[in-house]
């Protein structure tokens, strides 16, 4: 809902119009009937049944608002549906269901009613501001992630149909790394929508309907919540009226009673039996409606075909439209703006409307609602453009057809309409004008089966931008203009086709083109395109479910947050892959403080501004190493930690085998370190973060984390009451800085052979946002000693991921050259080792480790691993390497050859 222009502004009864030489006019639309911009009918039959409602006796929630909700549940597939006062009621009541923890952020569309950033509000929670695509009005997977980064990770998401067009709920849930169970639909333009195959109403957790006067159930007032979820329903029934355990028409049914209790909070929101009993009798008219909503709009769809300038948003995925509203954007080629159009549509009898003012546009959501620190140009852009036309069932087509010729008339002269439309597909900016860029410019231009329309090029070349044209387009500006000629020509595609652009200088352009809505693509290096005769074909976005060949995973319970939020917590390694996105996730669950250990004051200067947009203004930030035993006590003193995520190791494989002094020294005395910190200071969690190849290792990694894994056992063997450690085993991680993606995409870039140390060479993959997530569900079930393994389904050939990746760049003939196993590597990794055996626990995705009979801890680990120590710091090879090999058998304690910086240079994927 927004305030509609219902009729068009009139001018004062007698007064007449002036033109310019003062004569004066008419009315323009002199013998036209005025056209509102919504009419609200309630049909007879819906008359009579308020009528006998009131008859009866009983107008309050009672048997009509019953059988409302059972005939609309059925009408949208879904098991339940609750009716309310209004949809803002239902999304407040729909969020509260969700059991959230107090201030939990919830990401929220920019261009949306008010209402709903109210009923968040309303209900003990923080809107998270997501900006959208100007070409859909909607949000879109990367600002739904760019906005979660911004909250750290949010607590719920609401999703809305704007205009009652299917928005893609899974993907957009997916991005914010939320199962639908914690997604809120608002449907109030959405009744009649599916997106695929599927109706709006039976998709998420909870969706919300509206029967405000102009929707396309009028009622004058309502709303409705459809769910699957039982329990789910039987709260917001109770919710919904105080929360009272039975309403007043149940307790006066035969067999009920007077007595009733309250158990949780609730509102003042139910629906009376004689909306009910409107609502039912409008539903018989419903498909009628919408059928002829449906004409209407194609109807508007032909006429302003031939308007330039005025185009409906673009489908954000494959679906059923609503229609509840018609949407058009005024662009800059219709020759004038939005407001003056209104005006001009309002003189001559038509309304209009806007949907929506952009909520940070308003003073009070600024100070209320988190924003991301990019702001929200997507909105910005797209704000002035909006404009509703008259669309309802009682709408004539002569009518629209009027819109459209006044529409047409009122076009200036250079932009009246003309029997061709723009050319299909993206408006595309070219990042370079050299070599590569004219080819993929002029590449584009001819083969429309690409989908882009090339638009101009950005350089920084002074002589390029001072070029009339260059490949018959205009050069718009260096690389830092990427942002602002973005918007101003409404740029939907940036292509980066400059061979060796820093990655720095790759990123700054991305980030300035996806704030815009913008899609970011490139090419591989010059050489790889000459090599391989591509152009187009080369532009490529990553597909990381493709390659893992199963599902990605973002699911964290309500149970994993209560283990973080209110408590002090630490993460070790913050700066690093996996801290990081720890920091990330914990963020988002209201820890009381949140602190960052690292001994690199870059990464966390860079991770603090990522967290919270600032740096260098708190004390969260702990330079620290974590061999450094006094400084390690003096932090847990100090800070009295209440959970510890331990993710500081060195973890490159194939150095550690040239290094493994260095390995004992972080991974192993610097996990002892904060095991003895953590116990003396009362510590409630310790949470290690092992790899795979702990498991029979023959590696330094792998026998360094072992050890690891040993010290957190025995620390629980002699931990306080309420202290509980446990370790986290996993495989490699993709996303991971220098992992093998990196460097085989570097390799695919610059034309030269992917090196694989073997063809038959198998690796566990997980992402970098699965693993965290589990990370933070088996620290809920740890209750100590535990090795907890994750599942991550069947291991993945290197060979089959390098193919599928070079085959989603478009490199069918990807030239693979091996160059041997590595000192410490196996061909194939295992989960566990020959002395364990992995159970079952509560979780599907997460093993445990049990020691067999009669293995458990090596005895001699007192005793040797002051000498490993020792060893360690004499910096002695030989003999750090003989002492794992005493304590790990099957470790080989022979000094390895010492590889050749040629196979170090090979990509290593072995990152955990």
């Amino acid at each position: 809902m927004t305030v509609h222009r219902m009729r068009p502004r009139q001018e004062p009864v007698g007064h007449a119009r002036l033109g310019v030489d003062g004569v004066s006019l008419a009315p323009v639309h002199a013998g036209e009937p005025d056209v509102p911009f919504a009419v609200t009918r309630i049909s007879p039959e819906a008359r009579r049944a308020a009528q006998r409602v009131l008859a009866s006796g009983w107008v309050t929630t009672g048997p009509e608002t019953e059988l409302f909700e059972r005939e609309f549940a059925a009408y949208v597939g879904a098991g339940h549906a609750v009716a309310v006062s209004s949809c803002t009621a239902a999304l407040e009541l729909a969020l509260r269901a969700l059991r959230l923890p107090p201030g939990g952020t919830v990401l929220v569309p920019d261009v949306t009613f008010c209402g709903a950033v109210h009923a968040v509000l309303h209900a003990g929670l923080r809107p998270v501001l997501v900006d959208v695509d100007p070409r859909t009005a909607m949000v879109t997977p990367a600002t739904v992630a760019r906005a979660a980064r911004a909250c750290g990770c949010p607590h719920a998401l609401m999703v809305l149909h704007y205009a009652g067009a299917p928005a893609p709920v899974a993907e957009l849930a997916a991005a914010a790394r939320l199962p639908l169970e914690y997604v809120v639909e608002d449907a109030a333009h959405a009744l009649g929508a599916s997106v695929g195959d599927r109706p709006v109403g039976s998709l998420s957790r909870a969706t919300c309907f509206s029967f405000y006067a102009t929707k396309n159930l009028p009622i004058g007032e309502g709303g409705m919540v459809t769910t699957d979820d039982d329990l789910l329903a039987a709260w917001i029934r109770r919710a919904r009226l105080h929360g009272m355990s039975t309403d007043a028409w149940r307790r006066n049914l035969p067999g009920g009673h007077w007595r009733y209790t309250v158990e949780d909070a609730g509102l003042k929101a139910n629906m009376t039996d004689v909306q009910a009993a409107i609502g039912r009798a409008q539903l018989g008219h419903l498909d009628d409606w919408q059928r002829r909503r449906h004409a209407l709009a194609e109807r508007y769809d032909t006429a302003l075909a031939t308007v330039p300038g005025l185009e409906p948003p673009d489908a954000a995925t494959v679906g059923r439209h609503a229609r509840h509203l018609y949407v058009v954007r005024v662009l800059e080629e219709y020759g004038t703006s939005r407001d003056e159009l209104i005006d001009r549509l309002g003189e001559r009898g038509i309304g209009t409307s806007v949907h929506f003012v952009p909520l940070h546009q308003m003073p009070y959501f600024r100070r209320v609602a988190v924003i991301p620190p990019d702001g929200l140009p997507g909105a910005d852009a797209l704000f002035p453009q909006l404009l509703s036309l008259p669309l309802h069932p009682w709408l004539t087509g002569h009518a629209v057809d009027r819109i459209c010729g006044e529409l047409g008339r009122l076009a200036p002269s250079t932009a009246r309409p003309t029997n061709t439309r723009r050319p299909a597909g993206l408006r595309t900016l070219v990042i370079g004008a050299g070599e590569a860029g004219q080819a993929l410019a002029r590449d584009l231009a001819r083969t429309p089966e690409f989908g882009l329309v090339p638009v101009g090029f950005l350089d920084d070349d002074p002589a390029k931008r001072q070029a009339a044209a260059i490949a018959d387009l205009p050069v718009l500006g260096e690389l830092d203009d990427t942002r602002a000629v973005a918007l101003a020509h409404r740029i939907e595609a940036v292509v980066v086709a400059i061979p060796g652009l820093r990655p720095d200088r790759f990123s700054r352009v991305a980030k300035a083109a996806e704030a815009t809505g913008a899609s970011v693509r490139y090419l591989p290096s010059f050489v790889a395109a000459l090599r391989r005769d591509v152009v187009g074909t080369d532009m490529r976005a990553l597909d990381v479910q493709e390659l893992l060949g199963r599902t990605e995973m973002h699911v964290v319970s309500p149970e994993a947050r209560s283990t973080v939020a209110g408590r002090r917590v630490l993460v070790t390694g913050a700066g690093g892959s996996i801290g990081s996105e720890l920091c990330h996730q914990v963020r988002a669950f209201g820890p009381s403080r949140l602190f960052l250990l690292d001994h690199d004051e870059s990464n966390l200067h860079r991770l603090q501004l990522e967290l919270y947009g600032d740096a260098l203004r708190s004390d969260d930030i702990v330079i620290s190493d974590i061999r450094d035993r006094p400084r390690i006590d003096q932090v847990f003193r100090e800070l009295r930690p209440e959970v510890v995520f331990h993710a500081a190791a060195h973890k490159h494989l194939p150095l550690l085998e040239m290094h493994p002094c260095e390995g004992v020294k972080s991974n192993v005395r610097g996990t002892e370190n904060l095991v003895r910190a953590a116990a003396d200071a009362g510590t409630g969690r310790f949470v290690l973060i092992s790899t795979d190849k702990a498991a029979d290792p023959v590696s330094v990694l792998g026998a360094t984390k072992r050890l690891a894994e040993l010290l957190v056992g025995r620390a629980q063997e002699t931990a306080p009451t309420g202290t509980v450690f446990a370790a986290v085993r996993f495989g490699n991680v993709l996303g991971s800085r220098g992992s093998l993606l990196s460097v085989v995409a570097q390799q695919l870039g610059s034309g030269s052979a992917v090196t694989v140390t073997h063809p038959d060479v198998t690796r566990f993959f997980m992402t970098v946002e699965e693993a965290v997530g589990l990370v933070l569900e088996a620290a809920r079930m740890a209750r100590g000693g535990e090795v907890f393994v994750l599942d991550m389904s069947r291991p993945v050939r290197i060979v089959d991921l390098v193919r599928r990746f070079a085959r989603s760049v478009h490199v069918p003939d990807v030239d693979i050259r091996y160059t041997g196993l590595r000192p410490g590597e196996k061909l194939n990794e295992t989960l566990f080792s020959a002395q364990e055996r992995h159970t079952r626990t509560s979780h599907p995705r997460i093993l445990a480790a049990t020691p067999t009979a009669g293995s458990g801890h090596p005895t001699a680990l007192e005793n040797e691993l002051p000498v490993l120590y020792a060893a360690a710091e004499r910096n002695d090879t030989g003999d750090v390497r003989r002492i794992l090999s005493a304590l790990l058998p099957g470790f080989p304690a022979a000094q390895p050859p010492h590889p050749g910086h040629a196979v170090l240079a090979d990509p290593y994927p072995d990152d955990f």
